[in-house]
């Protein structure tokens, strides 16, 4: 019974979380985030904290054709929706998973992580960025992007540190020597050297 309830205060949160980012995504050009980037149609990519999957689909729809994306996320209900969301569309590009760290994806084997609106939330930010550092091959990239919804959700950020977009390109060239190539309106591509 324990668990049932767990289940659905999950559910229930993630239906509310998913509510606001549909209202959010309203405000956002996710087509030209992709573009930003300089996706390739062969490119294999991680989105980390996938969430409902509104860079994932476009990504394996539209963009990464003959590669493949990575759809991560620790809450069940997001990969549950993803996968829902490919069957439909019979998208057989996206791989799933359930967890906080991208297990099962190997070293220097990912040419793009998109890090959206995730990092905030993400209790043990140094082993996070540790594991973007181990999965990406070298020269790729990771974009990010950091608008922080914790005035519409209350405070949720978590971890030690909060960084803000300085911190964070510090804090990669100084531990995984990546470097900031691209900077537009909050949106930092920074590529692995």
């Amino acid at each position: 019974m324990m668990a049932a309830d767990g289940q659905r205060r999950q559910w229930l949160a993630y239906n509310i979380m998913k509510f606001v980012m549909n209202m959010r995504k309203r405000f956002r050009n996710i087509d030209s985030e992709i573009t930003f980037v300089g996706t390739k149609v062969s490119d294999t990519v991680l989105d980390y904290g996938c969430g409902p999957g509104f860079n994932t689909i476009p990504l394996a729809r539209d963009v990464v054709r003959n590669g493949e994306v990575y759809a991560l996320d620790n809450n069940p209900n997001a990969i549950k929706d993803i996968q829902r969301k490919a069957q439909d569309l019979n998208l057989k590009n996206i791989k799933t998973i359930v967890s906080e760290y991208p297990q099962g994806i190997g070293d220097e084997s990912v040419d793009i992580v998109f890090l959206h609106n995730v990092l905030p939330y993400v209790k043990d930010k140094a082993n996070t960025l540790a594991e973007i550092d181990r999965i990406l091959k070298p020269e790729g990239r990771l974009s990010y992007i950091s608008k922080k919804m914790s005035h519409l959700m209350g405070s949720r950020e978590t971890g030690e540190i909060a960084m803000t977009d300085d911190e964070l390109s510090m804090y990669l060239k100084t531990n995984y020597e990546f470097k900031l190539i691209k900077a537009e309106n909050g949106h930092l591509v920074f590529e692995k050297t």
